[in-house]
């Protein structure tokens, strides 16, 4: 899931419920290689497919004026991500064991048959972005929504964006199972302006907003070993 950012270059003055960046998530697709170097270092890249840049804003007061209303577009931006991940620890969640403890006091050898409920390796996550705004209609051009117009144009179609971020490794019996990663990437100039118009009872405004393609994403995934390097060393 993403959500993208956007901010407000030059605010609607006297609009009291104005507000820039009101995007909810937007679902997103990534397929990516990883290559562990050592136990503490994982190289990895691939490609994405997602909405990052784009402008939302929210105008209006609700309980004094009926037009309030929110607006948001976004482009679609497949990216190609580069990055490495560095393993900070390794946490254990909820002891549990396998046999009980009445078994364990009857016999008088203690039980070092340990299990975890939750098990996962944390990671450091950063690198850099190749990122692209797919041409779409509307764009450069005015167009309407429910209380105004909207000039929506795109500077820069290709842009570069570092990320940083957190990986969550679940596994158990020193198999990898889901991963979480969360992460933030800041685009470094701004590649769309948006500037709008629109109407309120208490009179007419206008707005510009600018997104430099930042985005905060949630990701899903799960790991598919292709290869393991450690098994033709160990038989070398």
């Amino acid at each position: 899931m993403n959500f993208p950012l956007c901010y407000t270059i030059s605010p609607a003055t006297g609009d009291g419920g104005y507000r820039a960046n009101v995007f909810t998530f937007g679902a997103s697709f990534d397929l990516s290689v990883q290559y562990q170097i050592n136990p503490k270092w994982i190289l990895f890249g691939g490609v994405k497919a997602s909405e990052n840049a784009g402008v939302s804003f929210k105008y209006g007061v609700s309980s004094i004026d009926y037009r309030w209303g929110k607006f948001s577009t976004v482009s679609y931006t497949p990216s190609t991500p580069v990055g490495f991940m560095r393993h900070l620890s390794t946490q254990k969640w909820l002891k549990l064991k396998r046999r009980s403890v009445i078994l364990e006091r009857i016999t008088g050898n203690k039980n070092e048959d340990v299990l975890y409920l939750i098990l996962f390796k944390l990671r450091l996550l950063a690198g850099v972005s190749y990122n692209y705004i797919m041409p779409a209609t509307g764009e450069n051009e005015l167009s309407g929504f429910s209380n105004g117009t909207l000039l929506f144009a795109v500077e820069d179609r290709s842009y570069f964006s570092p990320f940083l971020g957190l990986n969550f490794q679940f596994f158990n019996y020193h198999k990898n199972h889901f991963q979480l990663t969360m992460l933030y990437s800041q685009g470094l100039n701004q590649v769309i302006e948006a500037n709008v118009d629109y109407q309120l009872l208490s009179g007419d405004y206008e707005a510009t907003l600018g997104s430099r393609g930042s985005y905060i994403s949630l990701q899903l995934g799960y790991p598919l070993k292709v290869y393991d390097s450690s098994k033709r060393k160990k038989s070398q």
